[in-house]
């Protein structure tokens, strides 16, 4: 069964599967050494936002599409023969009005899906369903349980330092760039993950996300701010992300809370600006990470003793290929 609650075909276990989005390699390079073992190909490396590191990831899997749906090749995916496609329904929506998706029912090829795009499961809920599906579909269901193990104690202690605290205004934005402003999270997405670690989420979607104008923004009056940054692109956006330099993003953090919509707010005056790697967000593995570093951002005293860096070196011992720091900053870091 996949995430969504679909049954798929296959009885016996998969022995070529193919992987429409990227984020999946996190999970699968958390259970087998070697995923190209496994997996026959791919579509949207940018999605891991590793930059020239993705090749690490991949290794020489075939590519069979970029970002979207549409930049997918059918012909591709066909001479591969897999016997299972794995997508997340953000590289393939799941209400059969894709060719994309026709095309692989009447070729018999079985599809499974890891996530859902406009509505998200709470993190606990979408870590466990994801990470057994993973150890279900490449036998390494014991492997898969210590994840999950490891990711729901971590949550569970966020939720328990910050159940009745007064949630400070958290403005997210999903999508950071110099240059634009201002792309806020969605509450049908983000909202259970700022439920959990304690913050009001400024969103005015009930979906992913939606934008901002820069009077909308800045009557909102932010006390917190998260930025999304990462390697793909960096020249536009925060260089946030393993391996980048710490102080070449800290600089582009800066730059991005200089913007008009920010600059004045509660959050950039009081010196509450962070920002994350936008991998954190995109793999239900690294979650947890993610719900330590906002829950000690909004409630520093009450989250004091909670170490997001502890938690990515137990998960980093399970990475076929370890994410190294930072995946995570703050203006106010030396």
């Amino acid at each position: 069964m996949d995430v969504l609650g679909n049954r798929i075909s296959p009885v016996s276990r998969p022995r070529r599967i193919l992987v429409l989005d990227a984020v999946d390699l996190y999970a699968v390079s958390a259970l087998v050494p070697e995923p190209a073992e496994h997996i026959i190909g791919v579509a949207g490396l940018a999605r891991l936002d590793l930059g020239k590191d993705a090749t690490k990831l991949a290794q020489d899997m075939p590519v069979v599409g970029k970002l979207t749906p549409d930049t997918v090749s059918v012909e591709a995916i066909l001479a591969l023969q897999p016997d299972l496609v794995v997508a997340s329904a953000y590289m393939l929506p799941p209400d059969g009005g894709v060719a994309l998706l026709e095309h692989l029912r009447q070729s018999g090829i079985p599809v499974a899906w890891t996530s859902g795009h406009d509505v998200a499961l709470p993190p606990a809920e979408s870590l466990q369903r994801v990470m057994t599906f993973w150890g279900e579909v490449l036998g390494q269901q014991t492997r898969a349980e210590e994840l999950v193990s490891i990711g729901l104690a971590r949550l569970g202690a966020v939720r328990t330092r910050t159940r009745d605290v007064i949630r400070p205004r958290v403005f997210m934005e999903i999508m950071t760039t110099y240059n634009d402003c201002c792309w806020s999270a969605g509450r049908a997405f983000w909202g259970p993950l700022f439920d959990l670690v304690g913050g009001e989420l400024l969103a005015i979607s009930d979906g992913w996300g939606d934008k901002l104008s820069v009077e909308g923004l800045m009557a909102l009056a932010p006390e917190v701010y998260v930025a999304t940054g990462g390697s793909y692109a960096s020249h536009t956006r925060p260089p946030i992300g393993p391996g980048l330099d710490r102080v070449t993003g800290q600089a582009g953090l800066q730059r991005a809370a200089n913007r008009l919509a920010l600059a004045s707010s509660p959050a950039v005056k009081n010196g509450r600006v962070h920002g994350i790697w936008s991998g954190l967000a995109s793999s239900p593995l690294f979650m947890p990470v993610l719900a330590e570093c906002l829950g000690k951002w909004l409630h520093p005293h009450a989250c004091e003793d909670l170490s997001p860096t502890r938690t990515l070196r137990a998960l980093n011992r399970y990475l076929s290929y370890p994410l190294s720091a930072p995946l995570w900053l703050s203006l106010e870091d030396k």
